[in-house]
């Protein structure tokens, strides 16, 4: 049987893996400003991800060159494309979690102490 956990802040969907680990989809600014943004896909079980930029650009006939854009639909599309791809194979397991990153202490033990010269 499954597990239900709550979804990371900013995950915008997600793919179950064969092992039992996610492929987590999340939007990501790739410039400071925000001008350029990308659609990432990343699992949980083995840290494989894809970073699908918006980028996109379509020719301009009123002037030479081209005109950009940011095409979020194809990000999108391609992140989820591999995000499926990736599950169905992926049998990496679903990593614990960590309640405490710190070590814990042991009262009865004495502490270290260094010399002070």
């Amino acid at each position: 049987m499954t597990q239900t956990t709550a979804w990371p802040v900013g995950v915008i969907a997600r793919y179950l893996a064969v092992g039992g680990a996610t492929v987590d989809i999340t939007h990501r600014d790739e410039t400071q400003d925000g001008t350029k943004k990308a659609t990432c896909a990343t699992c949980t079980g083995c840290r494989a991800a894809t970073v699908q930029p918006w980028a996109d650009s379509f020719p301009n006939y009123c002037r030479p060159g081209v005109t950009e854009f940011q095409n979020q639909d194809r990000g999108d599309r391609a992140a989820r494309a591999w995000a499926q791809k990736h599950a169905e194979t992926c049998r990496a397991l679903q990593p614990e979690p960590q309640a405490d990153t710190e070590p814990k202490r042991r009262p009865w033990l004495p502490t270290r102490r260094t010399k002070v010269a």
